[in-house]
């Protein structure tokens, strides 16, 4: 979706569950523009009627005639006194008239706007939550939070700001122009013949505009995932020294957004002089053609003043547009970039009619399961395995075999590519997200944890928790005394990743969050790797005592861990290419007693170096 279409689609979509609030404003600031056409025909009177008072004496006053067609008998006699009272009373009145309707018609109409741009925001991050993780290898996450937030902003403004700016120079200028046509309609089309000079121009100038603002919401976007890239990994930079690189990096997309910016500032500086150019002709042409009707009487020069009055007011409202135009241009580059989220496909979807997985009590089943990243070659192809309930199944194999991709797929993470996977004889794909992902426990190599407390990280998924299991999870997972030793203990807010803790305690705090979840399918990234020695004992005791009576995968990267498992699935380039228990795999001197071997070197070498 393209253009203007876009922003017109988020308009209908997030504005029609306010239409009583939008219809209020169009009428509020409609009736607005109204008395700022009456505020300005008010010099008409004020020429004629009070710096010409011969018109008063010899009963030719025109404010005088239209008060006693209105109010009657009620305004009998009229002096210069008497309108030196009322002409400043009814502007007086009409200004405040017109400040109570803008009023209103700016609340409810900003309201508007506001209202909108928040659901469309929810609405982009609900979306964006509820994609399959491909959709995360194809926008990264600083261009993700640019789009949230530079480009919905980019659209506040015009949908919020501007588009209250908008309406009541719209409303003013229709209400200018039936003023003007009223007045004198042939100078008022003599003045509209410069239109034309002003369509095309503008029309290239939005155009170039719109590109130009696309350009510029990208370049943003690549500052943004810069920015998240080496923040997120400063000690790495600080390490090696690359400060004054990373800084040049930095650099140099900003110069590129620097570059893109001044253009659009160009195209933006050359509306107004433009505007003005076109204004000025007009207006000399009508002095022209005004001064020949005054000179033959045809006019007086109050009402020849109020016409110009008017059409010098016409020039606000159009300055505006042409201005609030700019604005609009880069919005619709925002749009179009928004409906892209918001149209993009989801892979992992729930179907209507999903039904409600049962408890876990029998087998998962990958049945022919292919699986491949886009148009890229196959990650995982053809895999057949079963995985009884409450056995432990271990995956090895070499780094990118597919063993993370392939543990992916059971809480639909990712959806398999070819054939099927079975819960219980349940297609996974039938079922509900709900039902199927409450029923798995992950805890993985990369552990995340939340900017909020030691409770809420522990109890993340399950609400509403008694403490007493809370702290109970976390003495199973070990972490309960470090956490007592924080300074607010549970409630101590654990920042951004958990930076707060050391690495084998947000590891526990990931345990303790698995624990508590309580689930009959254990899914372990190899979930001790970063706890010392003392806490890792621990630790695997209190997992061992969970995985009693569930069905545990475990992806190996230390092939000690996963001696005692039930059946170790070998896994290379995708395939299995071996499955048994420990002495049955090394027996057949293949890929796992080749991993064995190299492992045991790696670890008679590190114990040498220790002597």
């Amino acid at each position: 979706m393209k253009g203007f279409s876009s922003l017109y689609y988020i308009f209908k979509t997030f504005m029609k569950n306010h239409i009583l609030k939008f219809s209020l404003s169009v009428f509020f600031l409609s009736v607005g523009a109204l008395f700022y056409a009456l505020e300005v025909y008010m010099i008409k009177f004020i020429f004629d009627d009070l710096l010409s008072p011969s018109s008063v004496h010899s009963g030719k006053s025109s404010f005088g005639k239209i008060l006693k067609n209105y109010f009657g008998d009620f305004f009998e006699r009229f002096d210069k006194e008497s309108l030196f009272i009322l002409i400043p009373a009814a502007l007086v009145l009409i200004f405040f008239l017109k400040g109570i309707f803008n009023f209103f018609g700016k609340y409810f109409l900003d309201a508007v706007g506001l209202l909108a741009i928040t659901d469309l925001r929810d609405s982009l991050y609900q979306k964006i939550l509820r994609q399959g993780q491909d959709f995360f290898s194809l926008y990264p996450t600083g261009t993700l939070i640019s789009r949230l937030l530079n480009d919905v902003e980019r659209m506040k403004t015009a949908v919020s700001e501007k588009l209250t700016e908008i309406s009541t120079a719209l409303f003013s200028l229709i209400a200018l122009l039936i003023s003007a046509f009223y007045q004198d309609y042939k100078l008022t089309f003599l003045s509209l013949i410069t239109i034309p000079l002003v369509v095309y121009p503008v029309s290239q100038f939005s155009r170039k505009l719109r590109r130009v603002s696309k350009k510029s919401q990208e370049e943003i976007a690549t500052l943004a995932d810069l920015m998240k890239e080496t923040l997120s990994g400063v000690a790495i930079v600080q390490m090696f020294r690359m400060e004054e690189k990373e800084s040049d990096r930095y650099k140099e997309a900003n110069r590129k957004l620097f570059k893109v910016n001044m253009k659009a500032t160009r195209v933006m500086a050359l509306t107004t002089p433009l505007m003005e150019l076109i204004g000025g002709i007009a207006v000399a042409g009508i002095l022209f053609y005004g001064h020949f009707k005054i000179g033959r009487g045809e006019i007086t020069l109050g009402a020849f003043s109020a016409f110009l009055a008017t059409l010098y007011a016409m020039y606000v409202p159009i300055k505006k547009l042409s201005q609030a135009n700019n604005i609009v241009q880069q919005a619709v580059a925002a749009a179009e970039r928004s409906v892209e989220l918001l149209e993009y496909k989801t892979s992992v979807v729930e179907k209507e009619d999903a039904k409600v997985l049962p408890p876990f009590s029998e087998k998962i089943a990958f049945e022919n399961v292919s699986f491949s990243y886009g148009r890229g070659g196959k990650v995982l192809d053809c895999i057949n395995l079963e995985i009884p309930v409450g056995k432990k199944i271990a995956l090895v194999g070499p780094s990118g075999a597919g063993k993370s991709t392939l543990v992916s797929l059971i809480p639909r993470l990712f959806d398999v590519t070819e054939g099927t996977l079975k819960i219980d004889g349940f297609d996974v794909r039938d079922v509900t997200l709900k039902s199927l992902r409450s029923q798995i426990g992950v805890v993985t190599q990369d552990t995340v944890l939340f900017n909020l407390t030691a409770w809420e990280n522990i109890c993340y998924g399950n609400e509403n928790v008694p403490e007493d299991k809370i702290m109970d999870a976390a003495k199973r997972a070990m972490a309960h005394d470090f956490i007592m030793a924080l300074p607010k203990g549970y409630d101590t807010m654990l920042g951004e990743g958990g930076l707060s803790l050391s690495g084998g305690q947000r590891q526990r705090i990931a345990i303790a969050r698995a624990i508590l979840n309580n689930p009959p399918i254990l899914i372990l990234d190899e979930a001790t790797s970063s706890l010392d020695a003392e806490s890792e004992f621990a630790v695997s005791e209190a997992i061992k005592e969970l995985m009693k009576g569930r069905t545990t995968i475990v992806i190996a990267h230390r092939l000690a861990t996963v001696v005692n498992a039930d059946l170790i699935v070998v896994i290379e380039e995708g395939k299995i290419v071996e499955t048994g228990k420990h002495i049955e795999l090394l027996s057949k001197s293949g890929l796992y007693s080749q991993l064995c071997e190299k492992e045991f070197r790696l670890a008679l070498d590190g114990a040498v170096l220790k002597k």
